[in-house]
């Protein structure tokens, strides 16, 4: 795509949920400010990366040499509209996926903004991230001809509805999914997209900071277990990732209070969505279940993302016991980073980054919960079989390196 030295300009649209770069970034916000900074160290593109804007957006924004940024606001009225839908949704028609209702209008608002946006500059490339309704803009102010075999789809999370943009989708240059489960996913509810249109950039994470020989992270993890009143000698378990059924808290916490371990607390770290104080029913139902385990089990809420090296050092286990087809969840690859043993599930695309040599990973069945409690008792009981599944954890992660993340971008553009 680089013609003589001449680097590439690529640009980047974010799914608008949340800014980028930002300390408050949720796992997509995340990767990409890992590949800016990345960027930043081995210059391979000029970036142009368009997102919702806030005033730490902005500050942390002025800091990079090889990107731009072009924030969209979002006007305080719109914000009440989808107060309002939300709270319809949830008190009124009682729905049960309240994400969905969460930023319908700024969501509309945001794509017309982008789309005004892409129709008055050019790119070598540009990247759509995750959510289908980002095609949307090629159907406004001939961006469709303009940006015609330059689309890259860099896709997070299985499709399950195209919002009328499924035609948009089929044309794409590429999909770049985080796994093979995820792209083989689209290509069967598309009906086919030819071989030449299907690859994988696999998630990467910090490896710097996600890491058990980084004085600065293991000291967080100090002060995280002195913050939520744990002992040293305490064995702490940990659950990361969104508070929704999917994701497996529930036979996690029904496994730890029937579980016999000795001197351990089991920490479920995230809420129900990033950056907000939304506690979803199904959240709360977890929390009246975890009053079985007196203080045995605690709640941190939303943790931001910048602050989850501490939070992978203060344990000593994790358990992602994911309940659906995960294409590739971070919190996985965090968790081998940091070397910590990790117990999860045969689910989606995660066995493509957690292989049986670096986690225990366990089949997802009616017999989730028995097996849960059997691999906590054992874990809990063995030390040894705990820091030789470390070892091996931390050995993985090491292909999943910031470094890594920016380079398959070269290969794959």
């Amino acid at each position: 795509m680089t013609g003589n030295n001449r680097k590439s300009r690529v640009s980047i649209v974010s799914s608008g949920y949340l800014p980028v770069p930002d300390v408050l970034g949720g796992a997509v916000e995340a990767l990409i400010t890992m590949l800016l900074r990345e960027n930043e160290i081995t210059p391979s593109f000029n970036f142009t990366v368009y997102s919702s804007y806030s005033s730490d957006a902005l500050s942390t924004a002025n800091k990079f040499k090889h990107a731009e940024f072009v924030f969209i606001k979002i006007p305080r009225i719109i914000k009440i509209i989808d107060f309002c839908i939300y709270f319809l949704a949830k008190h009124v028609l009682q729905k049960r996926k309240l994400m969905s209702y969460r930023f319908i209008a700024q969501r509309l608002w945001y794509i017309r903004k982008i789309a005004q946006k892409l129709s008055q500059t050019d790119s070598d490339a540009l990247i759509l991230e995750n959510h289908p309704t980002l095609f949307s803009v090629f159907k406004m102010y001939g961006n469709s001809q303009k940006y015609s075999g330059k689309v890259y789809y860099h896709l997070h999370n299985e499709v399950t509805n195209t919002f009328g943009c499924t035609e948009q989708i089929r044309t794409v240059h590429k999909v770049l999914g985080v796994s093979n489960y995820i792209v083989t996913s689209l290509d069967s509810r598309l009906g086919g997209l030819k071989s030449t249109q299907k690859a994988v950039w696999r998630n990467c994470v910090d490896t710097k900071k996600f890491n058990p020989n980084n004085a600065e992270t293991q000291k967080s993890g100090k002060k995280w277990r002195e913050k939520l009143e744990i002992g040293e000698n305490e064995l702490v378990i940990l659950f990361s990732g969104r508070l929704t059924e999917e994701k497996g808290a529930r036979p996690l916490l029904e496994a730890f209070i029937q579980a016999n371990i000795p001197n351990a607390r089991l920490v479920i770290a995230g809420a129900f969505f990033v950056n907000t104080d939304i506690v979803s029913p199904f959240e709360q139902s977890l929390r009246t279940l975890a009053k079985k385990a007196g203080d045995r089990i605690i709640f941190t809420g939303f943790v931001n993302h910048d602050q989850m090296p501490g939070i992978y050092a203060m344990a000593d286990l994790c358990c992602l016991p994911s309940l659906w087809d995960d294409p590739a969840p971070l919190s996985v690859i965090e968790c081998l980073a940091s070397g910590r043993v990790l117990v999860t599930t045969n689910s989606g695309g995660i066995p493509e980054y957690a292989s049986k040599d670096s986690a225990i990973i366990l089949e997802r069945d009616a017999e989730l919960v028995p097996n849960l409690i059997k691999t906590l008792n054992l874990l809990g009981s063995d030390q040894r079989s705990r820091i030789v599944k470390s070892t091996k954890a931390r050995k993985a992660a090491e292909a999943y390196s910031e470094s890594a993340f920016l380079n398959q971008l070269k290969t794959l553009l």
